[in-house]
């Protein structure tokens, strides 16, 4: 996947700025523009709101300036509902990737409540890129977990896109159903699930370049399986799709929810092609 146009939204937080940091990198790195969006909430009296608007885009172009190089860009602040403005910037523009920064951790009100990252991403047709970390460089290993979906699927091209150079690892959590009652990992019947899931991740698998590595069979539960893999690879990018296995309050996938709540590392999230 070819990216030529990144969006990305800030709030002009410390995390908002890493997420700048790392867009205008990749935008550098892929030859792409940037727009970078703000959105004051109009809930504010309209004479605030108008000096609110002039000095965050003093305050971003200010930055852009810093990080841009060669990087056309673009700088937009509105006012609106900060969701529902910005979802509908990100599905009605023409862009490629979505860079956010991290959520403010709000405690007990991020259990009840979607945070606006959760909201953009759950909603957003385009793949969001969640910045968690200092940006130091290039993403050097991206972890990806398969589940053999579209979203899987768009989350890998897409990763492919921004990080080509990186070393990538593929896995696919499996266990037989009631295999403790069938007679463990070494029975015939889950010989037979295993032979059936590594048919389903070749076929999953087809065209994609061949210097992508092939999707590891991994026998282990969802939590534990995912824990392991992380820990292990150590990747500064983990790739996911967002609609994969049941959902979640958020309307994403639960374990994509989950990951979101508690990201690692940055955070690639794709939905599938049939949104």
């Amino acid at each position: 996947m070819h990216i030529e146009s990144i969006l990305i939204a800030s709030d002009l937080s410390a995390r908002s700025d890493r997420a700048l940091q790392r867009g205008f990198l990749l935008a550098s790195t892929l030859r792409a523009r940037v727009r970078v969006l703000s959105i004051i909430d109009d809930s504010v009296p309209d004479d605030l709101a108008a000096d609110l608007v002039e000095k965050c885009r003093t305050h971003l172009e200010a930055s852009a300036r810093s990080l841009a190089g060669e990087v056309p860009y673009e700088i937009l602040v509105e006012t609106g509902d900060p969701i529902t403005r910005l979802v509908e910037f990100v599905n009605d523009a023409d862009v490629d990737l979505v860079v956010v920064g991290r959520h403010r951790d709000r405690g007990l009100m991020d259990g009840l409540r979607q945070t606006t990252v959760e909201s953009v991403i759950a909603r957003s047709l385009t793949p969001v890129l969640l910045v968690t970390d200092p940006v130091h460089g290039s993403y050097g290993r991206v972890l990806a977990p398969v589940a053999f979906s579209s979203a899987c699927r768009h989350a890998v091209r897409t990763a492919l896109g921004i990080a080509p150079e990186a070393t990538f690892r593929l896995f696919h959590l499996w266990m037989a159903p009631f295999e403790g009652l069938a007679g463990g990992p070494s029975s015939n019947f889950a010989r037979q699930v295993q032979r059936e899931t590594a048919a389903h991740a070749a076929a999953w698998t087809d065209g994609f370049a061949a210097t992508l590595p092939k999707v590891a069979l991994v026998h282990d539960g969802l939590g534990s399986g995912c824990h392991q893999e992380i820990t292990s690879f150590a990747p500064d990018l983990i790739a996911v799709g967002a609609n994969t296995r049941r959902l979640s309050f958020t309307g994403l996938g639960s374990f994509t929810a989950e990951l979101l709540r508690t990201p690692p590392t940055d955070l690639l999230i794709a939905r599938g092609s049939e949104y």
